[in-house]
């Protein structure tokens, strides 16, 4: 079913492979790096946290598509990896907004 909605929500991808090189150089290789360092170094300059991205995200996806194929022998695929990564960038989100929530409240 997930994939099917992947499927016909997104067509135009297949037919511009830049496009598709791009996003997934930025899904692969940086967003869930930059949203765990929004997490974890949060008195960081721009570039060290864009740099500590790159670093967190290919560590990050990496080891969590090997871990799931290990230990859960979920067969490393496309989609699967796909899910995997929008999990991994979808987790540190929760607690920022939580954070930001009360730093803001508190400043109020």
């Amino acid at each position: 079913m997930i994939k099917q909605i992947i499927d016909s929500a997104l067509p135009f991808i297949d037919q511009v492979p830049f496009l598709r090189a791009i996003l997934g150089f930025i899904l692969v290789f940086f967003l869930p790096g930059f949203t765990w360092t929004l997490i974890f170094f949060r008195r960081v300059v721009l570039i060290e946290r864009v740099v500590l991205s790159f670093g967190l995200s290919i560590a990050l996806v990496t080891l969590t598509v090997c871990v799931i194929n290990l230990l859960f022998d979920i067969k490393i695929t496309g989609l699967n990896t796909f899910l995997t990564i929008i999990a991994i960038t979808a987790i540190p989100v929760v607690p920022y907004c939580v954070m930001r929530f009360v730093v803001n409240s508190e400043k109020s």
